[in-house]
């Protein structure tokens, strides 16, 4: 598959580069400004692509959202058109500025429910939010990720994520994207008690 990180040229968006590398699939990284994603593209390495967020959005069977809550709409609203019918992973978090420990969006809902009101027609799915960039980028590691969404295109988010050599959960749903968005706040303070940056979250019984 075609694999576009939009909003990519980030800590995030350059681990999951480096993560998405390991893997058959083709990978890109989207920005506003092509230059910047060019930049970020060469920092990955290997045969990473740097294309504009529009650009990307149309080559892409995937997309893999790492942008701050406060580009979000922006970024659906220019790209909704091209990106219908495919299948969207958003790892957005709504931190709230005022409090790093809450979520908070314009709705009330979550980043990624926002995401599916504005993409009609895409497969969109909520992940990745208990995972650090730090440990993406350590790609001998593997953590649990939680994935919310519909049936439709689910196996295939599924498998993705595990050949990243990551475990995919599947935790039902996209209505339950909030809590899996709140779980990054919790884990924020979990470091921040601990003094520690790499906390994670591991479900058992599955």
């Amino acid at each position: 598959m075609k694999i576009a990180i939009l909003g990519g040229t980030g800590k995030l968006g350059l681990a999951f580069a480096r993560r998405l590398q390991q893997t058959p699939h083709e990978v890109a990284i989207g920005s506003r400004d092509i230059s910047k994603a060019e930049q970020a593209a060469r920092k990955a390495g290997g045969a990473v692509l740097g294309m504009t967020n529009s650009d990307a959005a149309r080559w892409c069977d995937v997309a893999l959202v790492s942008v701050p809550y406060d580009g979000h709409d922006s970024l659906f609203e220019n790209l909704k058109d091209v990106l219908r019918g495919k299948i969207i992973i958003d790892a957005t978090v709504p931190i709230d500025p005022e409090n790093i420990f809450q979520i908070k969006t314009v709705s009330g809902k979550s980043a990624a429910e926002e995401t599916a009101a504005i993409v009609t027609g895409a497969n969109v799915f909520a992940a990745f939010h208990t995972i650090s960039h730090r440990v993406l980028r350590q790609v001998e590691v593997s953590h649990d990720v939680l994935v919310a969404g519909g049936p439709t295109g689910k196996a295939e988010v599924l498998d993705l994520i595990r050949s990243m050599g990551l475990r995919a959960i599947d935790a039902g749903q996209l209505q339950i994207a909030g809590h899996l968005e709140r779980m990054t706040a919790l884990l924020l303070s979990i470091n921040n008690s601990n003094n520690i940056k790499e906390s994670g979250i591991k479900i058992t019984g599955v």
